[in-house]
């Protein structure tokens, strides 16, 4: 096949909207910022009235249009009436980032029932039912894009414990058999970042000798900043990759080279 007819559009997502989750700190709000930078409508889901109000302030200042959406979602209860909110908002969704994750640090040895149940809660069990209810109604609309941000702990063994682990790569899996299943209407991926500086990694990344060895293993020789996670989800929510799903793109400083 010759190049005429073949272009690359830049990414421009004026005229659509997309959830985030998770978007009140973060990659999420990094994510929720670009996406509002690159012209979409954004909705902001997060638990924090407060952190949602910032982050629509700093997306008026880009000129894009916010909607706070205080929710949890590890409510299940409420997430079919938190995306119809969402979606009557702008007449639809085109993308969902679902971004929201919790951690903690106890060791396989010594986390209970409740520390794993409440990780999985958020980062696997709540993320498929908000994905399912965004998806369904793609798949009666127009179709979309959904990217989760899952880790390089759900590939490999990273120094993360255990229960966070298990719950990225279930939501790797998870992200590849709905791909499979919703094709070709509903594209799902997912970003896998390694360390990154934010609220939830501060604690870990306090400790010299745990930010040692995550160096030494790092080619890029750095922890990366959440912003550094916003191209690869651009890519994913626009035409840029429009045949790409089922795919985990793999963000980490060289770590699994």
């Amino acid at each position: 096949m010759g190049s005429e007819g073949f272009g690359i559009a830049p990414t421009d997502l004026s005229g659509s909207t997309s959830l985030v989750a998770g978007a009140s700190r973060g990659i999420g709000r990094s994510v929720a910022v670009g996406l509002a930078a690159a012209g979409a409508s954004v909705v902001g889901l997060a638990r924090s009235a407060e952190a949602l109000d910032s982050l629509g302030e700093e997306i008026a200042a880009l000129g894009g249009d916010f909607m706070p959406l205080v929710a949890d979602i590890s409510d299940l209860a409420a997430i079919e009436g938190h995306v119809e909110r969402a979606w009557r908002w702008r007449g639809g969704l085109e993308s969902l980032a679902n971004a929201a994750g919790v951690t903690n640090r106890a060791s396989a040895l010594d986390i209970s029932p409740a520390q794993w149940d409440a990780l999985f809660d958020v980062n696997l069990r709540g993320a498929f039912f908000l994905t399912r209810e965004v998806g369904r109604r793609m798949l009666d609309g127009e179709g979309g894009s959904i990217v989760s941000i899952a880790s390089l702990s759900g590939v490999v063994s990273d120094g993360a414990q255990v229960a966070y682990s298990a719950s990225k790569a279930g939501l790797i899996h998870m992200s590849a058999v709905l791909a499979d299943h919703w094709a070709p209407k509903v594209r799902l991926n997912c970003v896998s970042p390694a360390w990154v500086e934010t609220d939830m990694t501060r604690g870990f990344l306090a400790n010299r000798d745990n930010t040692a060895a995550i160096l030494r293993r790092t080619p890029m020789g750095r922890i990366a900043r959440p912003e550094e996670m916003v191209g690869a989800v651009l890519f994913l929510v626009s035409g840029m990759s429009s045949y790409m799903t089922g795919q985990n793109l793999i963000v980490d400083g060289g770590w699994t080279a």
